[in-house]
């Protein structure tokens, strides 16, 4: 159920053809018509799933979109210093109305095509466009409340590529290109249009998300695609920028105050649960994909006082806000996960990774009482928490800790292994032999793993009890399978 309803949405009018990216959320049941707002934290959770949906399936369809995600936040909604841009609006003005007076804004508009503009533009490549995306002379909108699309066309993926080859006597490969060639003309055109508005604000919390996807995306990438690091980079760089930005513009390490909100060269507003939450999440994604100590220990610090501000320790569970502000009458609890999840299931999460990288004796005790606290809500509406869910299956199958130590060629084909499984109980680190000896000294269970006669070793661990390293794909794919 769930690869299917990814693939809908990618293929559907939520997604964006175009640019990429995904709209909001989808307002009929075929996945149809969009409503056309863009919002980062979507992005980050979308390009997660997809991800792992690519791990799952072993179909290159679901990591090509979270690529195409990815490169889509790159363009639009990335700050020169690093950062990444909330969101951007669902209505514009539209094309045939700019520059009146009299001019104003309707949903999608930047994103809606007439069938005679694409003629126009297209030409000899209009038919297959038009064909691949469903485009009808009047319009193809299944409603339309608001009379906004009357004659224009939203664009979803209606035939596949292999029809289309067989209705215009040309080869897949063929009807491909043409596609490919159409989008960068059409993405052009597009650029002359009104824009929607975006929102430039940078929030902690969302960019921990998306911090977490483009570190994911590397991870991934380095070990899963052709051109190893080289094509896993500008998703790590990406991820390392965003956390150095926030490290230097969001964070003051002498007062240990995390601020939520930047724009315009100010930063204001203490964080809530959800910020220190989201940021941790990111930053052990991110030492995963490039095992910088320093993400891991501003990680624990970020824990170390989420938990001193916001902390239930009488019932268990984390306050959504510090109690500091007197206009706050009443602290809640956040215990639902929608659109975001709720701080403490992304809290729960964090700890066990964190307490399985680091040893705290704190940590599992908030983790079993939180879960305990939430026992009821997923007894009784499970589907409200789904993270919480998630975390609870994560506590009771336990995590795995899966070093891969580098020999003299690297760790290529081991870190391939890893890279195409899912493995949503695992917690991965490839490390170089330079680095080694400095993340002992905040990993001491890895100081003694060494290459066996020379060749990169893989080590899989439970409660930082190893078994045999093995150095073949093969059999590390075996070990994983045991383990799990």
């Amino acid at each position: 159920m769930v690869l299917r309803t990814l693939r809908a949405m990618a293929l559907g009018g939520m997604r964006d053809h175009v640019g990429g990216g995904f709209h909001r959320y989808s307002v009929d049941a075929a996945w149809r018509v969009p409503h056309f707002e863009k919002m980062l934290y979507d992005q980050a959770q979308l390009v997660l799933a997809f991800v792992e949906g690519a791990q799952v399936a072993g179909d290159p369809f679901y990591l090509e979109i979270a690529e195409d995600t990815l490169q889509y936040v790159l363009r639009e909604m990335t700050d020169p210093g690093g950062g990444f841009y909330s969101a951007e609006d669902a209505d514009s003005v539209p094309p045939e109305d700019a520059g009146s007076p009299a001019a104003h804004k309707k949903e999608g508009a930047f994103y809606l095509w007439r069938a005679g503009e694409l003629d126009a533009l297209l030409e000899a490549d209009a038919a297959v466009v038009k064909l691949r995306f469903g485009v009808e002379p009047d319009g193809n909108a299944p409603q339309d409340p608001q009379q906004e699309f009357t004659g224009k066309n939203l664009l979803y993926v209606a035939r596949p590529v292999d029809d289309i080859a067989g209705q215009t006597a040309k080869t897949a490969a063929e009807v491909t290109d043409v596609l490919n060639r159409a989008r960068v003309r059409m993405f052009e055109h597009r650029l002359v249009r009104p824009r929607p508005h975006r929102d430039d604000k940078i929030l902690t919390a969302w960019n921990g998300l998306m911090i977490a996807a483009f570190a994911r995306m590397a991870r991934v990438r380095r070990g899963a695609g052709a051109g190893g690091p080289a094509a896993a980079a500008p998703c790590l760089q990406a991820a390392q920028r965003a956390a150095a930005f926030l490290r230097e513009r969001m964070w003051n390490a002498g007062s240990r105050t995390l601020l939520r909100r930047f724009r315009d060269g100010h930063a204001e507003i203490e964080a809530y649960a959800e910020d220190y939450a989201y940021l941790i999440f990111g930053l052990l994604e991110l030492f995963q994909a490039d095992v910088d100590p320093i993400w891991l220990e501003w990680a624990i610090a970020l824990q170390e006082r989420q938990d001193e501000l916001f902390w239930d320790e009488a019932a268990g569970g984390w306050f959504s806000t510090t109690g500091r502000d007197p206009s706050v009458l009443l602290r809640m609890k956040e215990d639902y996960d929608g659109a975001e999840p709720t701080a403490s299931s992304v809290s729960v999460l964090n700890l066990m990774v964190l307490s399985h990288l680091v040893e705290d004796a704190r940590w599992p005790d908030r983790i079993e009482r939180t879960l305990r606290l939430f026992g009821a809500r997923l007894e009784q509406a499970g589907r409200a928490v789904p993270m919480m869910a998630a975390a609870l299956s994560t506590f009771l199958a336990g995590l795995q800790q899966i070093v891969i130590v580098e020999g003299e060629d690297g760790a290529g084909e081991l870190e391939r292994a890893v890279a195409l499984q899912y493995l949503p109980f695992a917690i991965t680190l490839r490390v170089p032999a330079e680095r080694q000896r400095v993340l002992a000294e905040s990993l001491p269970f890895i100081a003694a793993m060494r290459p066996v006669a020379g060749a990169a070793a893989a080590y899989v661990c439970r409660n930082f009890s190893c078994r045999q390293p093995v150095t073949e794909a093969d059999t590390l794919r075996q070990e994983l399978t045991a383990v799990s």
